[in-house]
């Protein structure tokens, strides 16, 4: 963090949502690695998830730019709302230039606990998803 040299004034916020991403993608990675029967297919079967959610994280492919039938997909990527919540609190002490820039992103003001509730949510669910599939899937002996 200090390398950046961002105030630690965003250190609490940066580090609230990386965990919650990492509480997300990991259980992910565990709910898809419960339900392959090898780790060559739970490589291949968590990629396409991966790949949605870092293209429509807001800065790849914003809200503006996207096409309107593609979206609804900022509304279930977690890396929109922590990425957006992150570059609107970071924007406040921008300059005209970087207001302007972030204003042609797309990014609302007022989604943070969205973004919460969204991210815990499917955090819930794949570690559901997780436990059933270890149930049912591979046949996980005592």
């Amino acid at each position: 963090y200090g390398f950046a040299q961002l105030p630690l004034d965003y250190l609490p916020i940066i580090l609230g949502w990386t965990l919650l991403l990492f509480f997300l993608f990991d259980a992910l990675f565990q709910c898809v690695a419960a339900a392959a029967p090898d780790g060559e297919q739970a490589m291949t079967m968590a990629t396409p998830f991966l790949v949605i959610f870092m293209l429509f994280n807001g800065l790849v492919v914003t809200r503006a730019t996207a096409p309107f039938f593609l979206r609804w997909i900022f509304e279930i990527s977690p890396t929109s709302y922590a990425l957006q919540s992150i570059v609107l609190m970071m924007a406040d002490d921008a300059d005209s230039n970087g207001k302007l820039l972030v204003a042609g992103m797309g990014y609302k003001h007022g989604e943070n606990l969205k973004g919460i509730i969204v991210i815990a949510c499917m955090t819930a669910v794949l570690r559901l998803l997780q436990i059933l599939a270890l149930k049912y899937l591979n046949k996980v002996q005592k």
